[in-house]
């Protein structure tokens, strides 16, 4: 059967505004990764087949053990200056993110149709809930961290499945962020990076303190959960990767 798309929502179509709205962190070929504040043209490009039509699409750029090493090590020293800023300031930095990644909802709605295969409702629903969610926190955190609760040691590493990436791992790195804390990230080798590039470069621009990585677990795990100095893991995914 011959597949029917609304004009403007082909693949290239939809990389094209991603990459309009975000040329930092998307070139022509590949995105890019989030490493040290900056996005940097690091890995190996990979390929990925979108189940929308079969087709090969950008895949993660996969990078070695030693960018994940300097990766770790610039978000300590970020995470320690990142603990000293206000929290009203925190707040608006994060709302900040939030209000752009509103405003470009489509698109990151969008990107996951196409690299996960998610139907058009649940793909607008995947952002729509982490949003919603991460307003409910800058509302409520200054009665959460009450009682002299503050950043962990460390920044958070998160770990997270493919199918969620908005309302799940998003989500959580917004909270983290809000309440202190570094955040390293990888995207899941199954999906949703292309959708996890575009948030965070809207995180990045609010100033909010935020690593995002691309990388087979077999080769960055050690790196995202035993070095020195990770504060916690944030782990959500099946047991064979859990092990």
């Amino acid at each position: 059967m011959t597949l029917s798309l609304k004009p403007g929502t082909s693949w290239n179509e939809v990389y094209g505004r991603a990459r309009s709205l975000a040329p930092e962190a998307f070139d022509e070929d590949r995105i890019l990764n989030l490493i040290g504040g900056e996005w940097k043209r690091s890995g190996a490009p990979g390929t990925h087949v979108t189940p929308v039509d079969g087709s090969q699409i950008q895949g993660p750029p996969r990078i070695d053990h030693d960018d994940a090493i300097s990766a770790v090590g610039y978000a300590l020293g970020e995470h320690k200056a990142w603990g000293d800023v206000d929290l009203d300031e925190r707040k608006a930095r994060v709302k900040g993110a939030v209000d752009e990644m509103r405003e470009h909802r489509e698109v990151l709605a969008l990107l996951l149709v196409w690299e996960i295969g998610k139907p058009w409702r649940l793909a607008c629903a995947d952002v729509d809930r982490g949003l919603d969610g991460v307003r409910w926190y800058v509302e409520e955190i200054d009665r959460q961290l009450e009682g002299g609760r503050g950043p962990l040691p460390g920044p958070i590493s998160n770990i997270a499945s493919w199918n969620y990436p908005v309302s799940v791992q998003v989500h959580a790195e917004l909270v983290q962020a809000l309440a202190g804390n570094a955040v390293v990230a990888k995207t899941p080798s199954q999906g949703g990076f292309h959708c996890l590039t575009l948030a965070h470069a809207f995180m990045a621009r609010a100033g909010l303190p935020v690593t995002l990585l691309s990388g087979a677990g077999s080769k960055l795990g050690d790196v995202l959960i035993s070095s020195p100095g990770i504060g916690a893991l944030a782990f959500v995914g099946g047991r064979s990767n859990g092990r």
